[in-house]
């Protein structure tokens, strides 16, 4: 009965950790056109940040919301 009730007060938090970005404080940026001011906006505060702008893999480059600032680790 008690690793019954343990296991059920567990599962939760296995999730939650599931769920969780490997590369933590990264984002993905807002939706609209991307165009040079608005990338270099974006560019400029993910670096301040200490992360790099990075298009994801397989997506269209004209997209703001196709490219992340990955922090931590984010080569």
């Amino acid at each position: 009965m008690r690793r019954a009730l343990a296991l059920a007060a567990a599962t939760p938090l296995l999730y939650a950790c599931a769920s969780t970005p490997a590369v933590q404080g990264s984002y993905t940026l807002d939706r609209g056109p991307v165009s040079y001011d608005v990338l270099k906006a974006a560019t400029d505060k993910c670096k301040a940040e200490g992360g790099v702008i990075q298009l994801k893999s397989g997506y269209d480059e004209r997209e703001l919301s196709n490219y992340q600032c990955r922090i931590g680790g984010g080569k």
